[in-house]
């Protein structure tokens, strides 16, 4: 953040302009760099990557509605494109419309079938809308498609555990763990799959993982205190 914040002032134009992009929630539109940065998407907007830069710039700095006028016209002028489609699902999420998100994501994937992270976001649009079965599938999916995948394992755990498959739950949260050891919420959703099955010393040595990745996660730490008397 402070090498953005410096690289603003850069006797580069182009290096101020990424800069100013990157810093978009924040920046002073005043300032000689978000001056520039108007200019430039100014320049590009007659162009669907320009568009798409306008509907990004928009939605970081909360503008939801231009956003979304943005991301449409850049998908009328290029409609085969899947990372509009994901664009444009993104922004349907954020403003409640998850039917519209799911629509967009299953032309995304016409377009880019093996793309995980489609399949992932579609599983969590299913969800949103109370589809499980599907939820599942598009899960089941996304971790064929990319293993190391981290949060579609981690979703899929989750899933596989409401479905009744506790087993299968632990499996998939075992590698979201091995694709991200950092992330303490993954080992505290072993923990509590562990509780649920009586296995207390397996959910006791996951508690405590969780705990020692963050001090803070307080439901880690009030589970360990419960399970300190199994």
């Amino acid at each position: 953040h402070a090498a953005l914040n410096k690289s603003l002032d850069d006797a580069s134009r182009n290096v101020c302009i990424v800069a100013a992009l990157a810093l978009a929630p924040e920046l002073d539109l005043q300032s000689p760099a978000g001056r520039d940065l108007l200019q430039m998407l100014a320049q590009n907007a007659d162009q669907p990557a320009g568009q798409m830069q306008l509907g990004g710039f928009d939605f970081t700095r909360g503008d939801v509605t231009n956003a979304l006028q943005h991301f449409q016209r850049t998908e009328r002028w290029d409609a085969h494109s899947p990372g509009i489609r994901n664009q444009l699902a993104v922004v349907y999420d954020r403003i409640g419309q998850p039917d519209e998100a799911v629509k967009e994501l299953q032309t995304a994937i016409k377009l880019a079938p093996d793309e995980a992270e489609y399949h992932f976001k579609l599983a969590l649009a299913w969800n949103e809308l109370g589809q499980s079965a599907k939820t599942l599938v598009e899960l089941e999916t996304a971790v064929k498609l990319d293993p190391h995948f981290a949060r579609a394992q981690y979703n899929l755990g989750l899933a596989l555990n409401a479905a009744g498959n506790p087993a299968g739950a632990i499996q998939a949260l075992l590698a979201a763990e091995a694709a991200d050891p950092r992330d303490p919420r993954i080992p505290y959703a072993r923990a509590t799959i562990y509780a649920q099955l009586g296995q207390w010393d397996a959910a006791r040595q996951a508690a405590q993982r969780a705990l020692n990745l963050n001090p803070q996660f307080t439901a880690a730490a009030a589970l360990l205190q419960q399970l300190k008397t199994k």
